[in-house]
């Protein structure tokens, strides 16, 4: 029972879970499960978040324990999600807690969709045979070199996943670990390197992509507008705290009801259209 919970509740958005988890109690009805608890980890996940200044949410902190137990069963971790989930925040959180720890965790970032494929794992010249590395045949050749350290080393794909880019790291994903050159250089993944993915959805990626990885989905409904609108006011003084308090609570919440959700006063409305789709928290940083 616990193992299916806790490998299935990182993949659903946010309507899903309370199904999924009615779906559980009519299984195994009378029975309850607590969650999986590290408390050294989770009282440094805490304390990583309130030291970046960010307030302690528990959906926040079972996100990076979530994040954190995909990555112990799998080598390549997708976190997905729309923008404002707060998927950097539990990224760094991740890496700064196992630090803290004592395993160093270093963090290699790249866009792959911020060059061309070429550039991306490197060329073969036709004529003179000269191998050149691209930036991720060059990133993931260094950070599979073997080390004495205690330390993980995360790739970071932070941007879009597609089948002109991604294929190509099928067989890194899978159970061989190599990543394959133009020139015929393999290159094994080691057991202290992970592969992470950093997207907003998987609408191009191909099922022999998705079923190679470990899925974790963040969803901006968990998080909102107020913990950004709260950790903002805390930087204010006390006279401007109760000032834009109040301001705060007359206007910001009657009008991202009506915009969002079509609600005036607790009644139905026309839910209003926006010329650009915008989620809760950039209206607040808007206004």
């Amino acid at each position: 029972m616990r193992a299916l919970r806790d490998m299935n509740l990182p993949k659903f958005v946010y309507e899903d879970v309370p199904l999924f988890l009615g779906l559980i109690a009519d299984l195994f009805p009378g029975l309850t499960c607590q969650r999986v608890c590290y408390p050294t980890f989770n009282d440094m996940v805490e304390q990583v978040i309130t030291d970046g200044g960010y307030l302690v949410l528990p959906n926040q902190v079972d996100k990076v324990i979530q994040l954190y137990e995909t990555m112990m069963t799998r080598h390549t971790t997708m976190i997905v999600g729309p923008t404002s989930g707060g998927k950097s925040v539990i990224l760094s959180t991740l890496c700064q807690a196992q630090s803290r720890l004592g395993l160093i965790t270093k963090l290699l970032t790249l866009n792959p969709k911020a060059i061309s494929v070429v550039e991306l794992y490197g060329v073969l010249d036709p004529n003179t045979r000269d191998w050149t590395d691209g930036v991720l045949s060059n990133i993931f050749r260094e950070a599979n070199k073997p080390t004495d350290k205690k330390e993980f080393r995360y790739i970071l794909f932070d941007g879009d996943v597609d089948a002109l880019w991604v294929e190509n790291m099928n067989s890194v994903m899978d159970d061989n670990k190599l990543l394959t050159l133009a020139n015929g250089e393999r290159i094994r993944l080691q057991s202290y390197c992970s592969l992470l993915f950093e997207v907003g959805d998987l609408q191009y990626a191909s099922p022999a992509t998705v079923s190679r990885c470990g899925m974790v989905f963040v969803d901006p409904k968990n998080l909102r507008y107020a913990p950004f609108w709260k950790r903002w006011l805390n930087r204010r003084s006390k006279f401007e705290q109760d000032e834009l308090q109040t301001l705060y609570k007359k206007y910001i919440p009657p009008c991202i009801e009506l915009i969002a959700e079509g609600l005036l006063d607790g009644r139905p409305r026309k839910k209003l259209k926006t010329v650009v789709a915008q989620t809760d928290l950039n209206m607040v940083l808007s206004a």
